[in-house]
């Protein structure tokens, strides 16, 4: 009389989580400081990106904030400027100031002149 033995297996790993994006990150959707528009910025591959958002249709439009990339407390990178026609881009951060606004700044002729906004999340 033989007896067949079963080996025993340990369980298979749990699948790994999601990345999760912190709430208080900047992926989402944004309000500009003085309602001209809303940006939604989201990842592109290791950095972030920005795509103004066309109010009928809510889809992605131009890409305004470019490579934006993790730096100390905030992220660096290039911002378009589309306002007037106008089509410069320049050099840009964004620091979070909390959980729902978001200092965002460009620069140009190597800082010398700066301008920015604190934008407000929508979502």
């Amino acid at each position: 009389m033989t007896t067949d033995r079963v080996a025993a297996l340990p369980p298979a790993p749990a699948p790994a989580p999601a990345p999760v994006v912190a709430a208080t990150g900047p992926v989402g959707l944004w309000m500009t400081e003085k309602k001209e528009g809303m940006v939604r910025v989201e990842a592109c591959g290791q950095n972030l990106c920005g795509y103004s958002v066309d109010a009928k249709t809510g889809r992605n439009g131009e890409k305004v904030l470019i490579d934006m990339k993790a730096s100390g407390d905030g992220w660096k990178g290039r911002i378009k400027d589309t306002r007037n026609g106008g089509g410069g881009i320049y050099d840009s951060t964004l620091a979070m100031k909390g959980a729902d606004k978001m200092r965002v700044q460009g620069c140009a002729f190597g800082g010398m002149f700066c301008g920015g906004q604190t934008w407000t999340r929508v979502n």
